[in-house]
């Protein structure tokens, strides 16, 4: 009971830390692209920095679970209990906030921002603004209150180019980059934020048509994601333990967002014929390769308890024949006579 009031409070911090930096981490990046416009664009809304949230809930649910399975390993945590315990914590976790944050969502957002500021909000400039990212240099030539002002642009190793209109289909000069400039992101997490922003359209779909909906597709989910305990006990170490939870993770994320895609969708439906239920068609997937994953789980624990109990006569039957009197004393004449032969 001690060890599971423990989890209860690990999980449950693990959570809303995770929960408070992700949200943290999303508000500045709003405010930093809101400052960065030209004009400089308004302060954060409710609903944008809600909406926000719910794309990046799924990451914070999995990074949740992924540390209560390793704390589950080295607190040694059994493993049913373990399981009970984070689908639980976990379903309580990912119901709370999904319902919270529609809740947010759904209030007038139209009061005013998240931050007020005190002073006038001013622009970027005046004309003749430039704006430079690395050797890539942009003047613009109207008012930066005008988004479609004219522009020139120096590219490195061409020429001054002019750009009449920043963006639309008569656009002059499509390979220039739009203002503002924006940081190149990582392929790979940007690749993760994007199925999360699946899977997180997936929670808002089933939550809006009912809790028993949402309940049925978390759960398999959840009970999925605390399946692959057996990933924690691969090694020795639990970093590199980590690190392979990590990686379990980011292919189940990307296998549920390849599983709810419309044309897998149909295709699964064709294939049962109708017999299950279109929105049951990844809940019962997810079911069964959690099955699977926790038969493989005992099955591997079983043969490595029998192996255990063979090998441990042998150890006694060593430690016998050196534990008497003159036992110790009779193997080491043997050994000499041996080595004098």
């Amino acid at each position: 009971m001690k060890n599971m009031a423990r989890l209860v409070l690990f999980f449950s911090l693990s959570f809303i830390i995770i929960f408070a930096i992700a949200g943290a981490l999303s508000y500045l990046q709003l405010a930093l692209e809101a400052a960065r416009t030209i004009p400089a664009g308004p302060s954060v809304e409710l609903g944008q920095f809600v909406a926000a949230l719910q794309k990046i809930l799924p990451l914070i649910l999995f990074a949740s679970i992924l540390m209560g399975l390793s704390y589950t390993t080295r607190r040694g945590i059994p493993l049913p209990l373990a399981i009970i315990g984070l689908f639980i914590l976990a379903g309580s976790c990912a119901l709370g906030s999904s319902l919270g944050l529609l809740h947010l969502k759904s209030l007038d957002s139209a009061a005013g921002p998240l931050f007020l500021s005190k002073g006038e909000r001013k622009t970027l400039g005046a004309p003749g603004l430039i704006l430079s990212q690395g050797d890539t240099v942009l003047v613009v030539l109207g008012a930066p209150e005008e988004a479609g002002s004219p522009r020139v642009v120096s590219l490195p190793g061409r020429p001054l180019l002019y750009q009449e209109l920043p963006s639309g289909p008569n656009n002059t000069i499509t390979a220039l980059p739009p203002a503002p400039f924006r940081i190149e992101e990582s392929s790979l997490m940007n690749s993760i934020l994007i199925d999360s922003a699946l899977a997180a359209e997936q929670f808002e779909t089933r939550l809006e048509e009912g809790l028993v909906p949402f309940a049925i597709y978390a759960g398999a989910l959840i009970l999925l994601l605390v399946s692959l305990r057996f990933v924690m006990d691969l090694s020795s170490w639990p970093l590199a333990n980590l690190f392979s939870g990590a990686l379990a993770f980011r292919g189940i994320l990307a296998f549920q967002t390849f599983l709810d895609s419309r044309i897998i969708q149909e295709f699964l439906f064709d294939f049962v014929d109708g017999r299950i239920e279109g929105s049951l068609l990844s809940p019962v997937i997810f079911t069964g390769l959690a099955v699977l994953v926790l038969i493989y789980t005992v099955l591997v624990s079983l043969a490595r308890g029998s192996l255990n109990r063979k090998s441990v006569p042998q150890g006694r039957e060593r430690r016998k024949q050196n534990s008497g009197p003159y036992g110790g004393l009779e193997r080491r004449q043997q050994d000499r006579r041996g080595m004098s032969q």
